[in-house]
């Protein structure tokens, strides 16, 4: 502000104009005009002691009318109520008032003075400010509530933490929250998708918080989105405009709803005890749409009218299939063909091990891919950690076989050797207490079939069973082996052997 007190003072001490204005911090042509102004209406040193700057300022420069009656007046409703139709500008209305104006045979304001009258109506109107910053069906606003709920534990007895999150449409107030045991990538993804299918559709801009979770880096020069984040918003065509960091006014709608969520909702439940996030959800929801039923104290309707009245209309309708959320992971292949994910593993094929791969996941599927290729997917497992999801194509031949051992494939390829086959094989699967301990035992006597020829297999059982009631695979092996010695020393002794069984059975026709 010009010091005009000082001004006069210097220059009654015969103190140059120039310096007069390098003393009080002004322009030399201010101190002109003020002179000029103050010898104009009589105004001389010394003054009053109470006369201060602003006396001065009045006297020398007085309010000049500024009244028209020739101005065409504004019809402010009018201005109120088209700015909360989407598209509308005031630059809009101005030419409009204009048009209508000058066809009246009045002069219109100009815009600036336009602009300027309308802003002095609506800051007498909390109504009318709010609908000239909010459009209904432009704007969502999310955050975290800063208080937090609990869950018990009934296993360990431990009282789990919940984080609220807290969604709002600022035009209608409309509110939406919901409890996560985590204030991670995951749950805020999640509650943008449940918060977009409650107001029944989406909006083209939303102000998130600076959270990491959302907002990577956000200054005057660069602003970098969470991929993730990123992802999302693109499936829904929306796009972030982070709030300022530390000025929470930008967002003040969600600001509110916060507010209104933790006193109202959060801290009327503060005397339940809950055992379950989904039992906790349903008591927060059935809340807050308690307030938003709830009519307003300073409008008409509530908040929940006002998006089914005006606000939905506006929305934009949601996809088809709502976002899920891709987790992407770089691995290497293990040496037993599984990656792992989540604390769990899953199979790819073989080929694959020590290959680098990308692990795709959603909520309900892992897929992996390899050099552009998916390799393979599975249905996500929720099970315990360090489960393993395995498809049989994915083993190698020994290894497939090997998960396909049970009682019953030991008794099919032990019969399709021979009955002495079997009842050996029935005796070892007999032998142990748990059945699956022999398995390695019959897979080795199966062995000795395919090594030496199934029909030494067979003779070596027979040999075994008459030998003791409870042959083993050692003396089947033994067995083996001294048969195979035999037919080694004499091939040709064995070459038409037919047993006295053959003959037996022949009636004379056919002995020689």
């Amino acid at each position: 502000m010009v010091r005009y007190r000082e001004i006069l003072r210097l220059t009654a001490m015969g103190i140059s104009q120039r310096n007069v204005a390098f003393s009080v911090g002004c322009a030399a042509s201010t101190v002109q005009d003020v002179l000029r102004a103050a010898r104009k209406v009589g105004l001389e040193w010394p003054l009053p002691e109470d006369m201060d700057d602003s006396a001065i300022r009045s006297r020398i420069y007085p309010p000049r009318d500024r009244s028209d009656a020739s101005k065409a007046e504004i019809d402010h409703a009018w201005v109120q109520r088209e700015l909360s139709r989407p598209g509308v500008t005031m630059t809009l209305l101005w030419n409009e008032y204009a048009d209508a104006a000058v066809s009246q045979g009045r002069q219109p304001y100009m815009y600036s003075a336009f602009c300027h009258r309308h802003r002095k109506w609506a800051e007498a109107s909390p109504d009318a400010t709010m609908h000239i910053r909010w459009r209904p069906g432009e704007w969502t606003q999310v955050d975290w509530a800063g208080d937090t709920m609990r869950v018990l534990d009934l296993d360990t007895g431990e009282l789990l933490k919940v984080w609220v999150f807290v969604a709002s449409l600022p035009f209608s107030a409309f509110m939406y929250a919901e409890g996560f045991y985590r204030m991670d990538e995951r749950a805020w993804v999640t509650g943008h998708v449940h918060a977009f299918g409650a107001f029944g559709g989406t909006t083209p801009l939303i102000a998130p918080d600076n959270l990491k979770t959302g907002v990577t880096r956000n200054t005057v020069d660069e602003l970098m989105v969470n991929e993730q984040y990123r992802r999302m918003l693109e499936h829904y065509g929306m796009a972030a405009v982070p709030t300022r960091v530390r000025k929470p006014r930008d967002k003040g709608g969600v600001e509110g709803a916060v507010l209104i969520v933790e006193r109202q909702a959060i801290a009327a439940l503060r005397d339940r005890t809950f055992t379950s996030l989904d039992e906790l959800n349903r008591a927060l929801r059935q809340r807050v749409a308690e307030i938003n039923r709830r009519p307003f104290q300073r409008r008409e309707g509530s908040r929940e009218s006002v998006l089914l009245g005006q606000e939905r209309a506006c929305l934009r309708p949601l996809p088809p299939v709502p976002y899920e959320m891709v987790e992407r992971k770089t691995v290497t292949v293990q040496y037993n063909y599984h990656v792992e994910f989540d604390h769990r593993y899953y199979s790819v094929p073989a080929r694959l091990v020590r290959r680098e791969v990308e692990v795709v996941a959603t909520a309900s599927t892992v897929a992996v891919v390899c050099d552009g290729e998916r390799v393979a997917q599975h249905m996500r497992s929720y099970g315990p950690r360090g489960e393993y999801v395995t498809v049989d194509a994915h083993m190698p031949e020994s290894h497939r076989e090997y998960a396909g051992w049970s009682g019953d494939w030991f008794r099919k390829k032990a019969s399709a050797v021979g009955p002495h086959t079997l009842a050996v094989t029935e005796h070892i699967l007999g032998s142990r207490q748990v059945e699956q301990q022999s398995y390695r035992t019959c897979r080795a006597l199966i062995g000795l079939g395919e090594r030496n020829g199934n029909d030494v297999l067979e003779e070596a059982c027979a040999k075994a069973g008459a030998i003791s009631s409870r042959p083993t695979y050692k003396t089947v092996k033994t067995i083996v082996a001294q048969l195979v010695a035999q037919r080694k020393a004499d091939p040709d002794e064995h070459a038409y052997l037919r047993g006295a069984d053959y003959y037996r059975g022949l009636d004379g026709e056919g002995a020689m």
